[in-house]
């Protein structure tokens, strides 16, 4: 999904303002999305502009105005349409992939040191996920409860995989395919 499809998703329920919005998209989108949290306000904009949403100022004494936005008819129908359309073919993108495919080119401590770093990071990461899930489990429907426990499912996996990495790299992985070309590769970029 768009981040205009996101805003209008958290707008089908009620009128938000942009920082509840912000709140809303980091608490709930963050660490499965590639949306970038900085891109919300410029999508309100241009949505406003296009009919899909207004805005209404809120004065306020002693603090700054207050911006609500609410979803429009025309809002709603442009999300539902983006709800049922179909989705794109799954091309999974994982940095740490990307690296471990290179890792050849880096002495054994060193790649351990970055597999363990991560393994640490999404370690951590879940471990934040879940002690918000009582929170999660209070406040979320059941499709958006349903969303949390495959986000830290597959970050369990991702755990899993990386221990695998690490764990491989330790022994050797002697009699795994290419490893001689592995160290060979290694000793070539010294």
């Amino acid at each position: 999904m768009d981040i205009q499809s996101v805003l209008l998703g958290f707008l089908m329920r009620h009128s938000l303002t942009g920082y509840d919005l912000k709140k809303a998209f980091s608490l709930s989108f963050a660490f499965f999305s590639g949306l970038s949290y900085g891109s919300i306000y410029p999508a309100l904009k241009k949505m406003e502009k296009n009919g899909l949403i207004t805005k209404q100022v809120e004065i306020q004494d002693g603090a700054p105005n207050r911006k609500v936005y609410t979803i429009t008819e025309a809002g709603r129908k442009a999300f539902l349409s983006s709800l049922k359309s179909p989705l794109p073919p799954v091309e999974p993108k994982n940095a740490f992939l990307m690296r471990l495919f290179f890792f050849a080119h880096l002495p054994p401590k060193v790649r351990k040191s970055v597999a363990s770093k991560h393994l640490k990071s999404v370690k951590e990461l879940n471990a934040r996920l879940e002690s918000i899930r009582p929170c999660v489990a209070g406040r979320a429907d059941r499709f958006q409860y349903l969303c949390f426990e495959f986000g830290l499912r597959s970050l369990s996996d991702m755990a899993r995989n990386i221990s695998h990495v690490i764990d491989a790299m330790e022994e050797g992985a002697s009699d795994s395919p290419g490893n001689e070309r592995l160290e060979d590769n290694h000793e070539k970029a010294k």
